[in-house]
């Protein structure tokens, strides 16, 4: 008799933990599709694939990616010249006045030293970019609100150099479904 309530004792014990790690399985989150931008119609900027875009503007060197799951668009813009330029980047039309993400600006070469934090960045706010510096923009908003698909909209990229002449770039965008984790 004390075999059989042993088993009883046994085979309930095995249920609750079979039951506790089925639960547990269901309730783990399986990777989703994520939504970003990739490139919808043409650009002046040289593309390099898996949604990284390159050129110069100004004299300054711009790279743009797409692919970056923690955030939606980086932009990198490196001045290798003496001069400041003034770098501002956002949607050509209709630009926010909200935050849209974040800047921060680097040495090119040496230690940060007198480097600021990262900072908040609104659309189309010109950043100081010094000779020898570098200003990386992660924008998780872009248009000033969250991602929807199939939301479209034109990054604009301007620089203007020490004489006061300005050219911009630009690259059209649309959201579309991306996999991994996000």
């Amino acid at each position: 008799m004390h075999r059989f309530a042993d088993m009883l004792l046994l085979a309930r014990a095995s249920f609750a933990v079979g039951l506790a790690l089925l639960t547990t399985a269901c309730h783990s989150p399986s990777p989703r599709p994520w939504l970003r931008y990739e490139l919808d119609g043409p650009t002046d900027l040289a593309s390099l694939g898996s949604g990284r875009f390159e050129g110069v503007v100004q004299g300054a060197a711009v790279s743009i990616s797409l692919a970056d799951q923690e955030t939606r668009v980086r932009a990198v813009v490196e001045n290798r010249s003496d001069e400041t330029v003034a770098v501002a980047l956002g949607p050509h039309a209709g630009a926010p006045k909200e935050v849209i993400g974040e800047v921060l600006l680097r040495q090119l070469e040496g230690p940060a030293v007198g480097a600021s934090s990262m900072t908040a960045y609104a659309a189309m706010t010109p950043v100081a970019v010094e000779g020898g510096w570098r200003a990386t923009f992660y924008l998780d908003q872009p248009v000033g609100r969250e991602i929807k698909l199939g939301q479209y909209f034109v990054l604009a990229v301007q620089v203007e150099g020490a004489a006061g002449s300005r050219e911009r770039v630009y690259l059209p965008l649309v959201a579309k479904m991306g996999s991994g984790r996000r």
